[in-house]
């Protein structure tokens, strides 16, 4: 426990140095000292923005000798995403990525602002539904929508997805949406997609057992058996409210083979 407590502490001491470094660096030049990095960060913090965020931000800069306006320019895009109510870590993610190849803040920052666009399609295409008016959409959920568009889903169909499916759980629908986007890459045929997936919707059966549906149509696929084959197997196992190892049985697969199947990921945006 007094481990944890000082590795806290020493980690908000080295966060204070490094802004303090930020701004002393200046007089090191000869130059009149900025405090705009300083006052960006009380701001990002009086905002809400984690400590832990901007303690990975400020490590980043010094890391790649960021200068203060890019530090300003970043400390302030977190402070948006905060504001907007929108999960940090993804934007974390894509500022970590895009310095650790070198690549130039201006294009990192296009693509941050890109990622910024599709959370706000998506909750405003969440606005139109009457179950998003109910309640709140969790940020894990939310990055599950959002992540189908990096993953080969236009916006046009995660729109039209979205406002056609029929349920009051959020976070069935996100896995919906993630499951779309991965039966794309593997060139499952997409009406049957939307009927495996609307099913499961209309009978509140589509459980997180089935996050691994890609998975075992892609096994099934490789030894061929066909799109109809499974669409009805997934069809009747969600119509009927089974579980999905009984979909799995029906097809004549065990849980042994979900470890052995292929992997599916992003393949890339289609509408931009």
């Amino acid at each position: 426990m007094n481990q944890q407590i000082f590795r806290y502490s020493f980690t908000l001491f080295l966060a204070a140095f490094l802004v303090a470094s930020m701004v002393s660096f200046s007089y090191v030049q000869g130059q009149p000292a900025d405090s705009s990095v300083t006052a960006s960060v009380r701001a990002a913090r009086e905002a809400g923005v984690p400590e832990t965020s901007l303690n990975r931000l400020l490590m980043l800069a010094v890391d790649h000798r960021l200068e203060d306006d890019g530090v300003v320019r970043l400390v302030n895009f977190l402070q948006t995403v905060q504001t907007e109510n929108l999960p940090i870590d993804p934007f974390m993610g894509k500022i970590e990525e895009g310095l650790a190849k070198q690549v130039p803040l201006n294009t990192i920052a296009a693509v941050l602002a890109q990622k910024l666009d599709d959370y706000r399609f998506v909750k405003s295409v969440l606005a139109r539904t009457k179950t998003a008016k109910d309640q709140e959409i969790s940020h894990q959920d939310l990055n599950r929508m959002v992540g189908s568009l990096d993953a080969g889903v236009s916006r046009e169909e995660l729109a039209r997805f979205i406002l056609e499916a029929s349920t009051e759980d959020l976070s069935m629908l996100a896995r919906a949406t993630e499951s779309m986007a991965l039966l794309k890459q593997i060139r499952f045929d997409e009406s049957l997609t939307e009927e495996i997936l609307f099913t499961g919707l209309r009978r509140n059966s589509l459980t997180p057992s089935w996050d691994y549906l890609a998975r075992v149509v892609a096994t099934a696929k490789r030894r061929q058996i066909s799109d109809d084959e499974i669409a009805s197997a997934a069809r009747e196992a969600l119509e009927m409210n089974r579980s999905f190892a009984d979909f799995m049985a029906d097809l004549g697969f065990t849980p042994r083979d979900l470890r052995h199947g292929p992997a599916v990921g992003r393949s890339g945006r289609r509408d931009q």
